[in-house]
């Protein structure tokens, strides 16, 4: 099926956007195929379920397109380049830990140190370099990102607020595993019950698998790693820490901990932007419901996983640590990674932090009772891990993040 807008014709099936990518790249050569059953349950889920704006239409299906581009992309250089996939991926640094308790901070300040290979917004939109691009000048892939940035200012500042947005600035690499077709933030980004089913009883390996080489793929544009330790973060790898050591077994793993009753509602409301950013049909209960499900069900699993790892395999710390003295965290994940602290180090955070004070894209705010918690709905699910790190949640100060 598809649509006409204006003068363009949308494509709608997978048929269809496999053959747009095709054309727009000048290539026919997918690779594997085994992500073709993943991506029809996907494109299943937005034709039946989304309830799709006319743009986020447009933006979702186009970004489908530009994913399947860059596969194109990427196969192609495989072939020509294949020690592409001999890149070593060494003892990188993962954020983790349920939403909205300091990660992102974390993550962007721990990428500012030259040390660090950061997971920069304008490489996840388009990993593969464009056709007229000179080696070690992407321009052109920035300037796409920073029009992308400065569409979700304009057009959704309430989203871009609660998670500030920057073409230069690192973020969540689930924005590259979507390239899978086959990762959770997509449903968080568009509500499709049934691909979030397929999503939590299928196999997360392959999700892994291609975050691993499109890794290898950045890193070996920029001539190797070069010295610099990787610096990822997700609470979606927090429920996958099994698959997540498969992949990267060397990784150093930091959890950040925060109050449950803050973070749900706040996480919440987060997801209720994404979501509004393609549909105009958002029920607030429902998303309340879903948020408690997969977060719930995440941190069972976790825990789980947790114990059958050594005591201090994780590296915990508070929310209220990275809010307020940032430099003393650094300096504890930096002994378990074995970088050095530098003062250099401790500049280019302090310079970070003063450039981007708590809400500087924007103020917020969020209530339990908007997504139908009672006051006892979430201690009562998270029971379970407020006994287990009692320790790292305190009821913080009134600080929406």
């Amino acid at each position: 099926m598809t649509e006409t807008i204006g003068a363009a014709v949308l494509p709608k099936t997978v048929p269809e956007l496999l053959a747009a990518a095709r054309a727009m790249a000048g290539l026919e050569d997918f690779g594997d195929p085994s992500f073709m059953k993943a991506l029809e349950v996907l494109i299943a889920g937005f034709r039946e379920e989304a309830r799709f704006s006319a743009m986020g239409e447009q933006l979702a299906y186009g970004g489908v397109i530009n994913m399947l581009v860059n596969r194109l992309r990427y196969v192609r250089d495989v072939k020509a380049h294949p020690e592409i996939l001999d890149e070593k991926i060494v003892k990188p640094i993962v954020v983790l830990g349920l939403p909205r308790t300091g990660t992102t901070k974390l993550q962007r300040i721990l990428s500012a140190d030259p040390q660090a290979q950061g997971m920069m917004y304008w490489k996840m939109m388009n990993p593969a370099p464009f056709p007229d691009e000179e080696p070690g000048n992407p321009k052109g892939r920035i300037e796409a990102a920073q029009a992308v940035v400065a569409m979700l200012t304009e057009q959704f500042p309430a989203f871009v607020a609660r998670h500030p947005t920057e073409a230069l600035q690192p973020d969540e690499e689930v924005l590259l595993m979507q390239g899978s077709f086959d990762c959770v933030v997509t449903w968080l980004f568009a509500r499709s019950p049934s691909f979030y089913d397929h999503v939590m009883n299928n196999d997360r390996r392959p999700v892994y698998q291609y975050l691993f080489s499109q890794m290898q793929y950045l890193q070996w544009q920029e001539g190797g790693a070069r010295g610099r330790g990787w610096v990822l973060k997700s609470p979606c790898h927090t429920g996958l820490i099994d698959i997540l050591l498969e992949t990267f077994p060397d990784a150093v793993l930091v959890h950040c901990h925060r109050d449950v009753n803050k973070l749900l509602p706040s996480i919440a409301g987060l997801v209720e932007e994404m979501r509004r950013i393609h549909s105009d049909h958002v029920d607030r209960k429902v998303l309340g419901d879903e948020m408690l499900d997969y977060f719930g069900r995440s941190m069972d699993r976790y825990l789980e996983l947790r114990d059958q790892l050594p005591p201090d395999r994780i590296l915990d710390v508070r929310y209220e640590e990275v809010v307020d003295n940032a430099l003393d965290v650094v300096r504890r994940i930096y002994e378990r990674a074995g970088r050095a602290f530098t003062p250099e180090t401790a500049n280019l955070i302090g310079a970070w932090e003063e450039q981007r004070p708590p809400h500087y894209l924007g103020h917020y705010s969020y209530s339990a009772a908007d997504y139908g918690y009672a006051s006892d709905t979430i201690d009562r699910r998270f029971a379970a891990y407020g006994e287990r790190f009692r320790s790292y949640i305190t009821t913080d100060r009134s600080i929406s993040a």
